[in-house]
């Protein structure tokens, strides 16, 4: 019978044109350590090459096993949904036996076809259970208590070596599984029997330590042995430890002493458990190689110091202290569920000099966050120091004036035993050369390498276009994304600030989804911001809150509702809406309560930061915060809060608050354009560009004056400013698709294609290799002036893929279930292609110009259905694979408007030709 079964099956499976393949949990790949009890579960599906168009899954059977072999044997222990008459295929419910702490779960899908066809089984999946309940824990935080900063004190600077950490126990049978469960605070490296566990930097993930701590789970079954084995940890000081003092001694968290908790469960063969914790049985010192390190000043390293085999057994450790019992930090103990921090990439010098006798100039040609690795040979007791920054002097020096207080500098002192390999470990820095002192002889470029440091996300996106120009502003783009997410924040990659400023990334954070997989990172870091929520709803405009700085700013903490609104239509995921709800709904409130009776707001803090006003100022000097009004400013993100929210009630099935936030939004329109807007000059107050951007961007245009409104706006930008932008932070994140979703791409392009400043291509000509934080960097006073923000980015990431390429995600229909795919065809712009690697998906865009024609060959994942817009002039003029479009099989004419031809299709590739509409 199970022959003739399994026979059945393989002769279906031949006939199915589907197969299950990139098995997700939580968006994660085989996560460890969970803590969410009804887990989501995704996949994509494979087409056969000769399977055509218009693929759909109809029903998918999932099956959850407690071990691989049961799995393979068909023994669904946990859940076997059985099959369910569903396309769905991402972010599917567990539903199964309740999960316990500790638990494998093995799982894999099949998928039925259009054609009722089962695919195989897809190959299987892992997530495990991390320690669900408080009562799992059995370890305490362990460390050292205070006395042992090293020298030579500077009370602007704390200084603290890191702490090392070890325990010898036995194992003394044949080992079947061991787990790690463990947090260091504030960075941690684990090590087992003299090798490092895992290829993490710095976690746990950044949190607020009074409210959350994250810890990370290891599965160490190969590397524990049966016998005598050691367990060795490092502390790094990270955000836990205060590292310094900027004057604002007051506003600058610090929790406290450097602290370890650690549980290794180790199951053996017999069935029989047990436990090796932190607690009062091991060993500290803080007189190892690490001498201090903090994420502004740099790591120093003294390798005189190093003790070989005190991560294994029989190290004797007679001189170590036994470690101090230390206090809980105060946060709630959760799982960290995103991608790791990890070296992504090794980065090869490309020159060096001599700037001076004894001073190199050490160039990697690309902005990038990450340290500088030294490889070379000295005597002992030689001492070198790597600074970082990003350009150099007119006379040649390094420009590390831009990173203020902050010294970015790591140091290395030999042990003088052949050639010797060091980076720093516990901090990063933004930055592209390094000036290095100290090297006895001939410094050279093979000496160094730069470590690209980074939040692990998956690359899922391209983009590329006949402009060489707007090329390199995607990949300096792309290269500054990377520089922001890293350890679980977007944070500021320089100088001495390093926060995660909310303003930053509300809408960048959706170009960057075109890019990478963010869904984990920002489902990770709105929690943050939440945690951060006064009890009047009031919200910090940096966060994780290490800096108490809450000023009622509205515009910045916006993200609130900003980013769960495209993070839902995006990923198709509504927890971010259902699990954030009631706080979103009470920073809302609080933006409400800021209306005047006329329902203005009369402020805003950082207005339309960074504007072409600031152009020329001094930092501080009041021009920083813009020409916008901030009345305006403050309304309008008031407003959008407001409509965002009732388009969250909305989606969510609640009536009354929709309402309720929608009838509140038409008050706000109409007592924005009542105080602010003049109809008979088409004006808003202060007549910049952003005070025209903002009211279209957000819907707030009275319908009779909009397209007067527009051509305001448009003659701001051609005439009066001769096609250059004037916009800052804010204006920036919504201009370009302002200008494209009302009629004025070709203005859009005018904007990115310009090379005098204020533009990104006055950058680039400058030598940016990412995205400079003001417009002026090159001539303005050093400070608040980063190379590696991005402030000036806006939204041209996203308008890339969805104006240029055409590809972007339909909220009626999201996570890319239907794909709106539009192209806008520009003068001076001969063809544009992209993909992304979508829920659903990869989906692929490519069209090009010839001789009067337009040629576009595009791809649809299947399960996915696209709305095509093609640039013609009527329906009769458009072929589809060499035949008229309408009677292309899977193609179905929808209309025709705005100069485009739509048609709906289904899965699978497609080759529209026309002549250019004119």
């Amino acid at each position: 019978m199970v022959t003739i079964s399994l026979s059945i099956s393989s002769a279906l499976a031949a006939e199915a044109t589907l197969h299950p393949v990139d098995l997700r949990c939580e968006y994660l790949n085989n996560p460890l350590g969970i803590d969410r009890t009804s887990p989501r579960l995704s996949w994509k599906l494979h087409a056969l090459p000769s399977a055509g168009r218009g693929l759909q899954q109809t029903a998918y059977q999932i099956q959850v096993a407690s071990t691989e072999q049961a799995l393979g044997g068909g023994k669904a222990d946990l859940w076997d949904s059985g099959k369910v008459n569903s396309d769905r295929s991402i972010l599917v419910t567990y539903n199964g036996k309740p999960l316990q702490s500790r638990q494998n779960c093995w799982w894999k899908v099949r998928a039925w076809d259009q054609n009722g066809k089962v695919s195989a089984w897809s190959e299987p999946a892992l997530w495990s259970m991390g320690l669900l309940q408080a009562s799992d824990w059995d370890a305490k935080w362990i460390g050292l208590k205070g006395g042992d900063e090293t020298l030579p004190k500077d009370p602007t600077r704390s200084r603290l070596p890191a702490r090392m950490l070890r325990r010898e126990f036995d194992a003394p049978k044949q080992i079947r599984r061991a787990t790690v469960y463990a947090s260091g605070l504030g960075f941690f490296d684990l090590y087992l029997n003299g090798s490092k566990v895992g290829d993490h930097i710095m976690d746990p993930a950044l949190t607020e330590y009074t409210k959350l701590i994250l810890y990370v789970t290891f599965d160490v079954t190969r590397q524990l042995k049966q016998g005598t084995n050691a367990l060795g940890a490092v502390l790094g000081n990270g955000r836990f430890y205060g590292p310094r003092d900027m004057g604002k001694s007051s506003s600058i968290r610090n929790y406290g002493y450097p602290r370890l908790l650690l549980q290794l469960e180790i199951e053996y063969a017999d069935g029989t458990h047990s436990r090796v914790v932190s607690d009062e049985d091991w060993k500290v010192t803080a007189d190892g190689p690490t001498r201090t390190n903090n994420e502004y000043d740099g790591e120093e390293y003294d390798a005189r110091k190093e003790t070989p085999g005190w991560d294994k057994p029989h190290y004797d450790a007679a001189r170590w202290k036994t470690v101090d019992i230390m206090a809980p930090p105060g946060g709630t103990l959760r799982a960290q569920m995103l991608e790791p921090t990890r070296t992504t990439q090794v980065l090869k010098a490309v020159s060096i000099h001599q700037s001076k006798p004894g001073t190199y100039i050490v160039d990697f040609g690309q902005n990038f966050y990450g340290v500088a690795r030294l490889r070379a040979s000295a005597p002992a007791g030689t001492v070198v120091k790597m600074r970082q920054a990003y350009s150099l002097n007119p006379d040649g020096s390094m420009r590390s004036q831009d990173n203020r207080t902050a010294l970015a500098t790591d140091t290395y002192i030999f042990k003088g035993v052949g050639v010797e390999t060091w980076n720093p470990r516990f901090r990063g820095q933004g930055f592209r050369r390094i000036e290095v002192t100290g090297l006895p002889g001939k410094g050279t470029a093979d000496m160094f390498s730069g470590l690209v440091v980074e939040n692990a996300l998956d690359h899922t996106g391209t983009f590329e276009c006949s402009i060489p120009l707007l090329n390199k502003i995607y990949r300096n783009v792309w290269w500054g994304e990377r520089m922001f997410m890293r350890t679980g924040v977007p944070l500021d990659p320089d100088r001495d600030e390093r926060q995660g400023w909310t303003g930053d990334v509300a809408i960048d954070s959706e170009g960057e989804a075109f890019n990478f997989n963010v869904a984990a990172f920002y489902d990770k870091w709105i929690n943050d911001i939440f945690k951060d929520q006064r009890a009047d709803g009031e919200q910090s405009v940096v966060s994780p809150d290490y800096w108490i700085y809450h000023n009622g700013d509205i515009a910045w903490p916006s993200v609130l509702t900003i980013i769960p609104d495209w993070y839902y239509s995006f990923y198709g995921d509504q927890r971010i809406l259902e699990g954030n709800y009631e706080p979103m709904k009470k920073w809302v409130e609080y933006c409400a309560h800021q209306l005047k009776a006329d329902y203005t707001v009369d402020k805003t803090e950082y207005g339309d930061w960074c504007d072409t006003a600031s152009i020329g100022g001094k930092e501080h000097d009041g021009k920083d915060r813009g020409a916008t009004s901030r009345p305006l400013i403050g309304t309008a993100y008031c407003y959008i809060n407001v409509k965002l929210m009732a388009r969250a009630a909305e989606r969510l099935g609640k009536a009354e608050d929709e309402k309720h936030y929608t009838e509140l939004a038409a008050k706000i329109r109409d007592g924005f354009n009542q105080r602010l807007f003049n109809p008979q000059t088409a004006q808003y107050e202060g007549a910049t560009q952003t005070s025209y951007v903002l009211p279209l961007a957000f819907g707030m245009v009275p319908d009779e004056s909009r397209p007067r409104v527009i051509q305001t706006l448009v003659d701001d930008i051609m005439v009066k400013h001769q096609g250059y932008s004037t916009v800052g932070l804010l204006g920036m994140q919504w201009l370009m698709q302002v200008l494209t979703d009302t009629g004025h791409a070709d203005v859009a392009l005018t904007i990115a294609t310009n090379t005098k400043r204020p533009s990104w291509g006055y950058m680039i000509a400058k030598g940016a290799t990412t995205i400079w934080e003001r417009y002026d960097m090159d001539t303005r006073d050093p400070g608040m002036n980063s190379e590696g923000l991005l402030i000036q980015t806006g939204g041209i990431e996203s308008w890339f893929h969805q104006s240029l390429a055409g590809i972007n995600y339909d909220p009626e229909h999201p996570g890319f279930k239907n794909i709106v795919m539009h192209p806008h065809v520009l003068p001076g712009l001969t063809f544009a292609k992209g993909t992304l690697d979508s829920p659903q998906g990869k989906i692929t865009s490519s069209w090009q110009t010839r001789e009067g024609n337009f040629t576009w060959d595009i791809m649809v994942p299947p399960n996915s259905t696209a709305t095509v817009y093609v640039p013609a002039k009527d329906a009769d003029s458009v072929r589809e694979s060499g035949k008229p479009a309408g009677s292309a099989q899977g193609v179905k004419l929808l209309r025709a408007e705005n100069g485009a031809v739509l048609y709906q299709v289904g899965s699978g590739s497609y080759s529209f030709t026309c002549p250019l509409a004119r």
